[in-house]
This record gives C-alpha cells, sequence and structure tokens, in this order.
C-alpha cells in the first residue's frame, strides 16, 4: 500500500531540486551566481579548495578586461555555503606577484596583486562592503557608498578569515564569511556581487596595472566603483546537496 505522506515527502524533495537546477541555470545566463549549499564541517580555510564539497559549486571562469583585451591571465572563482558561512575560493594565474616591500597598514593592499569581493544591499550601491586581499591573505577591508565614499574603518565581522597559497603559477585565496553577516545585507537571500582582480606586473622601474572583473561595466577607464560591475548573487541556505 503506498504510503501517501512518504511519497508527497520525495517529492516534494524532488521538485525543490529541481527547481534549483533550473534556476541556478537560468541564473547563469543573466550575470547571476547561484550560491549551492554543503552540509557543515566540510570546508577547512586552508587555500588549497581540496574538499570535495567544492565540487558542488559553479566556477566563474569567463573574467574579463575591458580596459586592455590583451592582458587577461586566467582566473577562477568559486563559492558555496553551509549553515554558518559562505565560503569563497579564488585560483589566480600570475608568475609576476607584486608585494609592497614595506607593507604598513592595510591601505598598502592598494598597492599590490590581488583579488577583491563587494557585496551590496542594493543595484544603487547605497550601502557596500569590500574586502581586497593581496596573495599573502593581508586584507583590507571598508565599507562604502556610492560614488566612492569609502569608510576605511570598518572591520570584518568576526568569525571572517582567509588564507593563501603562493604557487609557481600563481596563487590561491579562500576564505569564510560568516552567514549573520550576510544575512544583515540581504534576509532573502538575494545579494548585489562584485567579483574582480587587480594585476600588476613590473615593467622595468614602473607596475603596470590592470583590472580584471566579472562583469563588464562600460566604463571608459577602470573602475569597479560602479552599479553596472555588479552581478546578482542567490544564496540557497538549505542543505539540500548531501556529500
Amino acid at each position: 500500500m503506498l504510503d501517501w505522506k512518504i511519497f508527497i515527502k520525495k517529492m516534494a524533495r524532488y521538485l525543490a531540486i529541481l527547481f534549483i537546477i533550473i534556476l541556478s541555470q537560468s541564473c547563469k545566463d543573466n550575470n547571476s551566481y547561484f550560491v549551492k549549499a554543503v552540509k557543515n564541517g566540510l570546508i577547512t580555510v586552508d587555500g588549497k579548495r581540496i574538499e570535495s564539497a567544492w565540487s558542488q559549486a559553479d566556477s566563474i571562469v569567463l573574467f574579463t578586461n575591458p580596459w586592455n583585451k590583451d592582458e587577461l591571465p586566467s582566473t577562477s572563482f568559486f563559492m558555496v555555503n553551509d549553515s554558518i558561512n559562505l565560503y569563497f575560493y579564488f585560483l589566480v594565474e600570475d608568475t609576476d606577484i607584486v608585494l609592497e616591500v614595506n607593507y604598513s597598514n592595510e591601505r598598502d593592499v592598494e598597492k599590490e596583486d590581488r583579488v577583491e569581493l563587494f557585496f551590496s544591499k542594493s543595484k544603487e550601491m547605497d550601502s557596500y562592503y569590500c574586502f581586497e586581499i593581496d596573495p599573502k591573505g593581508r586584507v583590507l577591508s571598508y565599507k562604502a557608498k556610492f560614488y566612492r565614499q569609502f569608510y576605511f574603518e570598518w572591520d570584518p565581522p568576526y568569525g571572517f578569515s582567509v588564507a593563501t597559497q603562493i604557487h609557481p603559477y600563481g596563487y590561491s585565496v579562500e576564505g569564510q564569511i560568516p552567514l549573520e553577516f550576510i544575512n544583515t545585507i540581504a534576509p532573502d537571500g538575494e545579494i548585489y556581487l562584485g567579483v574582480y582582480r587587480a594585476e600588476f606586473s613590473r615593467q622595468e622601474d614602473n607596475i603596470v596595472e590592470n583590472w580584471l572583473t566579472w562583469i563588464d561595466p562600460k566604463t571608459k577607464s577602470p573602475d569597479f566603483h560602479v552599479p553596472a560591475s555588479l552581478g546578482r548573487m542567490i544564496l540557497y541556505k538549505t542543505n539540500t546537496y548531501q556529500l
């Protein structure tokens, strides 16, 4: 005899998974990133991305350099979440890593190779939060408001952490951001996201700057601090993907 309660539960779960797959696929076509959920305790922030849970993450690999199309070294970005943290990972190709020799404070990160993440409450960037991370794991964090009103006194939330690895071919950056903080920005699980990379290289006595971005803001000169540089991040908080 068919147990209708069990049948209904199974169908509900099947439809939920189907909805996630369809939504994820549609997000890829609209400058959106769908963050898939995994069970707690599967990710260790060590800069390596060796855990099987990372296989659930969609990747962003189609970065662009609108202001110098001849310079586009490989950059990959991944995110997943559990019920505690949002996890992110960058894998960067870079054979000429630029670091500040006389590093003294977090603003020195602006002189270095780095990856960047922006989280905004709205498309208009009336309040957004920025994390710029160099290959050594040093972080420039700040709160901002359009246009270019920066509050560098802002510190990352408790529980934020990063780890990096420098390789012969480049570097990797892995980190976690508490979901409690993310929820203050986007209680409904939808947030505006910027994913970027500052690629510096030495040329004789000069530093050449290139700016890579997930989404082309179509500005005449490099500028990430504009609404057109943001995509959409959709956070699924239920651990549908059981590993």
